[in-house]
């Protein structure tokens, strides 16, 4: 990357994250799994493996067996921008767990470090219909490395802050083809305040709700409404999954349908994503983009691979 785009993307960050009301800049990018994004980010409901520790760790509560998903993705296309993750999820005495780690980071500029601990349970059942409740506890830390300030060629270190959250969610299956769940993120309210008395830096906590329903066994249609900065914004995404032979699945999504049923705010908030999915023996890999008018697409990337332990399948 050249040092004048290094600079542009520097500077475009560094304009989100210390401006008044940066609640959609800091862990921004945390999303886990591109399956559920190339849906649009609407599909919390149907997540069911490690990666529901970020979108909905209730969802933990129907792990199976003992699973590994790594993570990459490079958003808006920039070279020196990029996301890494890696989980780890198995059921463990009637819960499902999962431990992860999660980094966003510019070359030399900036970095985004997330290490996140979840757990997920059913806690009713009756009549084929199952309720699961989960929590997930983050460690966020965020670092800028230094620099010098051109006008005055002063070194300047805005340092490192780290600080903890919490997710906790609920997760209901019906005997037929409908499934919701209930997220609400942050509760904890970290705050990543790098300039004193810049009233910038909170991350707000907001509630996102999803459904979903399965009109045949390989076909799935999602819905889902989200607080955006947990302070009035909302949008409303929905997303279609269609498998052929339960070996490849191809997925289109909508984010921020809101500013068409409400008719207010830009179209250009309106985002696509797509995406498609490959199984084979329970490994998984999936591929997805998304659309951003002004800063371009984002290409992610996931890979789940199911794990043995002593022989068991």
């Amino acid at each position: 990357m050249t040092a004048r785009a290094s600079g542009l993307a520097a500077g475009v960050l560094l304009a989100g994250v210390l401006a008044a009301g940066p609640a959609r800049a800091y862990f921004e990018e945390t999303a886990v799994g591109a399956r559920t994004i190339a849906l649009g980010s609407a599909a919390a409901a149907m997540v069911e493996d490690a990666s529901a520790s970020y979108w909905n760790p209730a969802g933990l509560a129907g792990l199976g067996a003992p699973q590994v998903l790594f993570y990459a993705g490079r958003p808006y296309g920039i070279r020196d921008l990029g996301t890494s993750a890696v989980t780890f999820a198995m059921p463990l005495a009637g819960f499902g767990v999962a431990a992860g780690w999660h980094h966003l980071g510019i070359t030399d500029v900036y970095g985004e470090d997330q290490l996140t601990l979840a757990a997920g349970r059913e806690v009713w059942s009756g009549g084929g219909h199952r309720l699961a409740a989960g929590a997930t506890f983050k460690f966020g830390r965020v670092g800028f490395q230094p620099f010098t300030d051109r006008a005055s060629g002063a070194e300047v270190d805005f340092g490192s802050l780290s600080k903890g959250s919490l997710d906790v969610a609920a997760h209901w299956k019906s005997p037929g083809r409908l499934a919701a769940a209930w997220v609400l993120r942050d509760v904890l309210q970290p705050d990543y305040e790098f300039i004193p008395g810049s009233g910038g830096g909170k991350v707000h906590a907001r509630q996102e709700f999803s459904a979903i329903y399965h009109w045949n066994r390989e076909s799935t249609v999602s819905l889902g409404w989200r607080e955006i900065d947990g302070v009035g914004d909302t949008a409303l995404d929905a997303g279609l999954e269609i498998w052929f032979y339960d070996v490849f699945a191809i997925r289109s999504g909508f984010r921020n349908l809101a500013v068409v049923t409400d008719s207010q705010g830009s179209p250009n908030e309106l985002s696509f994503s797509g995406g498609f999915g490959i199984r084979e023996r329970n490994w998984q890999i999936d591929a997805a983009a998304t659309t951003q008018r002004d800063l371009g697409a984002s290409y992610r990337v996931s890979l789940l691979i199911p794990l043995r332990f002593g022989g068991a399948q």
